[in-house]
């Protein structure tokens, strides 16, 4: 049966471009779930943390992770433009080695504004991952299949995400918050170095024939001038491009409010497992990968019904996802305190909603606007959902914080029979319904949209 990836143009020898591009998918899937070993853990840690420091407020530890995020969102944009030029071998691989030097340090310090710094180190590092992974991937893969590969290959970051949760979650509880930054840290270098000997950029840099069917021809930049798509952009005609796109704006701005959302629940769920309804840390961790596990079938189920029920278009898939997540946000209201079976069933079902839309608006759906400039215009979408991130980390923290005085001033205005279902995390949630809206809205403008190729 032939391979979804070996579609491109035929070789001398095809089984040379099917191990290539096997390769390629196994060391960017690879390298990119190792990126979450070092991310993912400080939310398994987080609870830890507070208690080592109980003078520290919930909307303080939710400074680091907002300060990451802030970090990543510039990051994103400028390693997008620079992932044009250097490519994904060159850059991810210092990237992979500043990562897990930021977290070694972390481990071993106790001082807050030494965290909130080399979170920040760490969030730059990371910035330099899924732009690259994207464009790499699209060098390598045919337009009538990128919905279902890009799916396949943004399983790396849920899959990360459960492997980071499980594995902090164990380290934390037995020896430590701590263990569960440098001994990741010590797993991503590694990879970082079987990373830079195998990998190659695209089909040509290996000897091989192109594969993308979405280049030749013409395009044209923001004044209308024609640009040949037999030559490299110059760095002011990639600018010029996604700043001009507005399909581009839509995706980015609905990316701003949908990426808040998953990092509200990449961030928080571990916490909410284990404040809410009294899992141990290791129990949290061990009940909340069922987020980014099913979130993973979401993801390819996405990639496949873009692809195959509607002929290439991303966003009709991400609009009915967001529009039923919204949904399921407003469910975690009536979710009775202690339920968590209830709970975990419904991270799940969160998870599939959101991961789906994730993976298409950050990643097939940039590809699909910008096939000459793919690491910039994923890199552009990235860094606006990694400012809407900011929100997950300190907004939530501060919405914690809060919440009583909300919620007692919400028990009074709703009915008697509902007003004693709210609890300390019910304006979170509706919060995060509200944001779900949003994006599912902008998706409906562009319904129509889809690649090139298709």
């Amino acid at each position: 049966m032939a391979s979804p990836l070996a579609a491109g143009p035929s070789t001398s020898d095809p089984r040379v471009l099917w191990r290539r591009q096997v390769q390629t998918f196994a060391l960017l899937w690879t390298a990119y779930a190792s990126y979450y070993l070092c991310r993912m853990n400080f939310a398994v840690a987080q609870p830890l943390i507070l208690a080592e420091f109980p003078e520290w407020s919930a909307a303080q530890i939710g400074w680091i992770p907002s300060i990451y995020a802030a970090v990543y969102a510039i990051g994103q944009f400028v390693n997008g433009q620079l992932g044009e030029r250097l490519g994904a071998r060159r850059m991810m691989t210092v990237a992979m080695a500043l990562a897990a030097a930021s977290n070694l340090a972390f481990s071993m310090t106790s001082s807050y504004t030494m965290m909130l710094v080399l979170w920040g180190i760490n969030g730059y590092a990371q910035s330099a991952g899924w732009a690259l992974v994207v464009k790499t991937i699209t060098n390598w893969t045919p337009t009538k299949r990128r919905g279902l590969i890009v799916g396949l290959i943004s399983t790396s970051y849920q899959v990360g995400n459960v492997l980071a949760w499980l594995l902090a979650g164990v380290l934390a509880e037995s020896y430590g918050w701590r263990t569960a930054f440098w001994f990741p840290s010590i797993l991503l270098a590694v990879m970082g170095v079987i990373f830079a000997i195998g990998l190659r950029n695209s089909p040509e840099d290996a000897g091989l024939p192109p594969v993308r069917d979405d280049l030749g021809g013409t395009s044209r930049d923001a004044q209308g001038a024609v640009i040949s798509d037999d030559r490299p952009l110059t760095a002011i005609e990639v600018l010029r491009l996604t700043f001009s796109n507005r399909v581009l704006w839509i995706l980015g701005l609905g990316y701003f409010c949908a990426n808040s959302v998953r990092y509200a629940f990449m961030n928080w769920a571990v916490t909410y497992m284990n404040d809410f309804h009294g899992r141990s840390i290791k129990g949290s961790a061990f009940t909340a990968v069922a987020l980014p596990l099913i979130g993973a079938v979401g993801a390819v189920s996405a990639g496949w019904f873009s692809d195959r029920l509607f002929n290439g278009r991303r966003a009709p898939v991400c609009a009915i996802s967001l529009y039923f997540l919204a949904l399921v946000c407003l469910g975690f209201v009536f979710i009775p305190k202690g339920e968590w079976v209830v709970a975990t069933a419904m991270l799940g079902l969160a998870g599939f909603l959101i991961y789906g839309p994730d993976m298409l608006m950050s990643g097939a759906a940039t590809a699909d606007v910008h096939p000459r400039a793919t690491a910039a215009a994923t890199g552009f979408t990235m860094s606006l959902g990694a400012a809407g991130s900011i929100l997950s980390g300190a907004g939530v923290g501060w919405l914690k914080d809060v919440s009583p005085n909300l919620v007692e001033a919400l028990r009074a205005a709703v009915p008697a029979g509902i007003a004693p279902m709210l609890g300390e995390w019910t304006v979170i949630f509706l919060v995060l319904a509200g944001l779900s809206l949003v994006p599912a809205t902008l998706m409906v403008t562009i319904w129509n949209a889809r690649p090139k190729g298709a």
